[in-house]
């Protein structure tokens, strides 16, 4: 039974994750791939779009009690994201924009890409270049 999904994602370099071991940093990029991928297993039948939905968002504001996440209502903060799940699209190096460049999941063809981000109730990301006047805001944690 699965509960919620995250990610831990640690954008390490490669050149950092090419260390000897006990030096090499654990972890890797994940944050930006992570919906894709769920999406992917969704289309796949492997799980449902509502599922991925309550595991990424619904699940994690609740479990976390971050006031004002995870739903589509009134009074909630509209962070939602769009994504085309008739489309697939690899995961290619030059295309990753976490500050590593690189992905564990660089060739792997993926569905359920973002194409408009909202971030309270402003457009972060429409299809092309992010625009960087949209900011989140702290998280406020229930009791």
């Amino acid at each position: 039974m699965i509960d919620s999904i995250a990610t831990n994602h640690t954008p390490h370099t490669l050149e950092e994750k090419s260390q000897a071991y006990p030096s090499t940093p654990s972890g890797m990029p994940g944050v930006e791939t992570s919906l894709a991928l769920m999406l992917t297993q969704a289309k796949a039948e492997r799980c449902s779009v509502a599922q991925v939905a309550k595991w990424m968002s619904t699940a994690v504001a609740k479990a976390y009690q971050i006031l004002n996440k995870g739903l589509i209502e009134p009074g909630y903060d509209a962070d939602l994201v769009l994504v085309d799940l008739e489309h697939y699209h690899p995961v290619l190096r030059e295309e990753v924009v976490t500050k590593c460049g690189w992905s564990p999941f660089e060739g792997w063809n993926l569905t359920g890409w973002a194409q408009v981000t909202i971030v309270g109730g402003q457009v972060a990301y429409d299809r092309g270049p992010l625009n960087t006047a949209v900011q989140g805001q702290a998280l406020r944690f229930g009791s």
